[in-house]
């Protein structure tokens, strides 16, 4: 990085940084080698995740062109600055990869969530370097392509103009052009390295080479990183028992996928309270489905198992429910099929400990949609988890029919749930039955957090209705970030679990006891 340094009379001398972008993309094809502090180990991915987690949610969304890439810059802006390309920034960019590569690698569906993630921000990243500074990167990472020579250019003139190329490019507009041959610069790659385009015919092939215009160079050279990141996943799987004999940052790697970055729903603020009456008419109207299920079935069956009961009172406390009325509405429905006494000492220490007011007193948060997706999911008799992710098509289209949803959402929602988007299935659920919710409410972590949903609609019904609940008022979650979270149904017609076989689970570690 080059550096000019000023000694100004009176005043002490500075270092004037030269912006170099270039530093702060990279194909991370080697670790770092560093010192780190845990605390910056749990900070650095954190930051990283939280950008990440906000490029899937913007996409939930259907964010798009310049307003997706305007807030992107805006979060990453306030979560990992990365202007400069200063030591620091670099160090940074490269630790939070790494410790999110090693946290993201141990199954599939984690590795492929980080790849499509990390690829769309390298993209982002990549498409913010001018034509001089991305030729730059491209000779510092070794991705030497040919040149196109003037003269096969013109041999080859009519085939290269016949190519049709879908552009968003600034002079382009959007829609389909084709290249203007004699003032654009063409790149010989192997069609192997550019299958993506080959596919779409955005490319002339001959002899088996594509030929590839400039403004298509950004997608070679992110299948180039999807390609290397896609292996280094797989050799980080292979090195997790190494890194798990590490009792330091064991725990940070093995929960840090589960962790939630959004709006703190730990406890009850004032004013967030909830009446227990009102809960059967938020059940139908405002909670999301996997709540919903569970609220049904424990007013069916008079009883949760544990994962149940942990997953439905943690979110009935994040909800506005306080330690007092959650003992006394767990205790009305338990005793139907126990004594109060059996209730006492077998169930209401669990509440309060999940209210941090036993054992270690630590005040547990409700989990969020990563932690119950990537969760134990239910056996026989248990109603926990979600729906969109442990129903089959079946069940689940059964469950969305009876709470009133459409043929043509529920077809729609199904589908996204087969494709193993199960967040945006939920998100589907929400604006299907929250009508307009867009123009007059935040739905800012819709679809990432069962509580975000419930705040949501509770606020959607007070501005619509002036309403906010029968009695109790909008939940309103802080505005802080939670970093934590607590140790990790069908319909009230019809009590059957998901899953026919049983399946004993236990309290899990960190969880609060049965």
């Amino acid at each position: 990085m080059q550096t000019t340094t000023r000694a100004i009379h009176g005043e002490p001398t500075y270092t004037r940084v030269k912006r170099e972008p270039t530093r702060l993309l990279s194909l991370y094809n080697t670790a770092p080698q560093a010192e780190i502090t845990l605390e910056e180990f749990e900070l650095y991915a954190l930051d990283r995740l939280q950008i990440l987690r906000s490029i899937e949610s913007l996409r939930l969304r259907g964010m798009k062109g310049d307003e997706f890439r305007m807030k992107l810059e805006e979060i990453i802006s306030a979560c990992m600055p990365m202007t400069l390309g200063t030591a620091e920034e670099v160090r940074k960019d490269q630790i939070s990869h790494f410790i999110l590569r090693i946290a993201y690698c141990k199954t599939e569906d984690l590795r492929r969530w980080f790849l499509k993630h990390e690829s769309e921000l390298f993209r982002f990243r990549l498409e913010r370097l001018d034509s001089n500074e991305r030729a730059k990167f491209m000779e510092q990472s070794g991705l030497a392509y040919d040149v196109v020579s003037k003269e096969d250019v013109l041999r080859l003139k009519a085939q290269l103009q016949a190519v049709p190329i879908f552009s968003q490019q600034p002079g382009y507009g959007q829609g389909i052009h084709t290249v203007e041959v004699t003032r654009t610069q063409f790149f010989r790659i192997p069609f192997t390295q550019a299958l993506d385009l080959v596919a779409h015919r955005q490319v002339f092939l001959e002899g088996g080479f594509a030929y590839v215009p400039v403004e298509r160079l950004v997608s070679i050279i992110v299948a180039r990183f999807r390609s290397s990141l896609s292996r280094g996943l797989l050799e980080a799987f292979g090195a997790m028992p190494y890194v798990l004999t590490d009792g330091r940052i064991a725990p940070l790697v093995s929960n840090m996928a589960k962790q939630y970055t959004g709006k703190d729903f730990s406890g009850t603020k004032t004013g967030d309270s909830l009446d227990l009456n009102d809960l059967d008419m938020l059940a139908d109207r405002s909670m999301p489905m996997c709540m919903r299920v569970l609220h049904k079935n424990l007013r069916l069956e008079h009883k949760l198992k544990h994962w149940g009961r942990l997953q439905y009172g943690l979110f009935l406390k994040g909800a506005g429910i306080g330690m007092e009325d959650a003992i006394q509405f767990w205790e009305k429905e338990f005793t139907k099929i126990m004594t109060t006494d059996v209730f006492n000492k077998q169930y209401a220490y669990s509440i309060r400990h999940y209210f941090g007011k036993e054992g270690k007193r630590k005040d547990y948060t409700p989990f969020n949609c990563s932690k119950i997706i990537l969760g134990p999911g239910p056996g026989h008799g248990e109603f926990h988890g979600c729906p969109f992710r442990h129903y089959d098509e079946a069940n689940l289209n059964k469950l969305l029919e009876r709470a009133g949803v459409g043929a043509m959402d529920r077809d729609e929602m199904i589908k996204l749930s087969k494709g193993q988007h199960y967040q945006l299935a939920c998100m589907k659920h929400f604006e299907t039955t929250h009508k307009g919710a867009e123009s007059l409410i935040s739905m800012d972590g819709v679809g990432n957090h069962p509580n975000a949903f419930f705040a949501a609609s509770m606020a959607f019904y007070k501005e619509k209705n002036g309403e906010g609940g029968r009695r109790g008022g909008s939940p309103n979650p802080s505005s802080q970030t939670s970093a934590s979270s607590a140790g990790p149904g069908e319909d009230a017609g019809d009590p059957a679990s998901p899953h026919g076989e049983s399946m004993e689970i236990g309290t899990g570690e960190g969880s609060p006891p049965a």
